[in-house]
């Protein structure tokens, strides 16, 4: 594990988790972060501590795991100063970004543990020397809400609905915060995603690192959600320039019909690699290329003289699938069948104190 956990690591926090806010608060701009990435205005800022939440809010469950366990340290894309979040303010806002609250709370509960088991995992492997970072764990934006929000931007996004939503958040996270997932007594790296292609993806496949809990698990509750396919049409132009950016040394020219080969696909369904002008490209390095939800997707050229995209679910696709935590949990799964089910071989230990 400890040879293979850097390398997944790196790639993990570049793309960090897609928020599937997105989703459900279109006035945001929530992409998968590209944590780490944010340039600082200092090398020498101190950190600061994050004084956005309400000093009066309602604090119920109080856990112990908050008490002991020492504040995070997160760069704040957006200002470029580090900020000391509390584990509990960072789990209480990592929920609030990654779920909307007409999720059961025991899916709740499965991302709350998530991020917190997240959040461990990714801080015990971080680089003091990391110049990006200046010192953090990790970044996130919680003005754009990626990664967590403040209680300022709760308050923002709820409206009238922040008194109830913000005492509900509050009960069900302490209700866990005493609880992380664990994989051979450490913490686990529990990456999660909106909407799965109905499996998860292997987390080899995406960063060329196996991880043994972070394999291709059957998620076919995803396929129910009103935002499992997308399809957007683009001009030979646009894919021209995005492909020219991303991949220089391809060549696009005569017929758009067969700028793109049959992909091949992983176990998972998801695209492994796909020739572009006769070249072999990560099906990956191609969704990023063209902002595309997942690498589950299909290309067409049409009788418009457009390309056509699908898309299946959205996000990296390893890991907890949010939608697909909503959907076990509103048949009555708990979230710790929730989380066994996608993190297969961890299991459910207390936080550090």
């Amino acid at each position: 594990m400890k040879k293979v956990l850097p390398l997944v690591l790196l790639f993990a926090v570049l793309i960090y988790i897609l928020p599937l806010a997105a989703l459900f608060f279109p006035s945001g701009k929530n992409e998968e972060n590209g944590s780490g990435t944010a340039p600082a205005p200092s090398a020498s800022a101190p950190p600061v501590t994050d004084g956005t939440q309400a000093p009066s809010a309602p604090q119920p469950g109080t856990s112990a795991a908050d008490d002991a366990e020492p504040p995070l340290l997160i760069l704040d894309e957006n200002t470029g100063e580090v900020a000391e979040v509390s584990v509990r303010d960072f789990v209480r806002g990592a929920v609030a970004a990654e779920m909307p609250m007409t999720y059961p709370d025991e899916a709740l509960r499965a991302q709350a543990v998530a991020a917190h088991s997240y959040a461990l995992a990714v801080k015990a492997q971080a680089d003091p020397d990391n110049e990006a970072l200046k010192g953090a764990y990790f970044s996130a934006n919680p003005t754009q809400r990626l990664g967590y929000i403040t209680d300022t931007v709760m308050r923002a996004m709820w409206g009238e609905d922040y008194e109830a939503n913000r005492t509900r958040l509050y009960t069900v996270v302490d209700s866990v915060l005493d609880e992380i997932l664990l994989y051979d007594g450490q913490p686990a790296m529990a990456c999660y995603h909106a909407i799965s292609g109905g499996k998860t993806e292997a987390a080899e496949a995406v960063w060329g690192a196996a991880v043994p809990y972070l394999v291709s698990v059957d998620s076919p509750l995803d396929l129910t959600s009103p935002d499992y396919e997308q399809t957007i049409t683009v001009t030979k132009q646009e894919v021209a320039e995005d492909i020219a950016a991303a991949f220089p040394d391809i060549v696009l020219e005569g017929d758009a019909a067969g700028w793109f080969g049959t992909p091949q696909l992983t176990a998972a369904g998801y695209v492994d690699s796909i020739t572009i002008g006769g070249v072999p490209c990560k099906g990956t390095a191609v969704r990023a290329a063209l902002r595309l939800r997942s690498a589950s997707f299909t290309i067409t050229w049409t009788e418009k003289h457009l390309f056509e995209i699908t898309t299946r679910g959205y996000g990296h696709g390893v890991g907890l699938s949010q939608y697909g935590a909503n959907a076990l949990a509103l048949t009555g799964k708990s979230y710790q069948e929730i989380l066994s089910l996608y993190y297969p071989g961890t299991t459910l230990g207390p936080a550090p104190r």
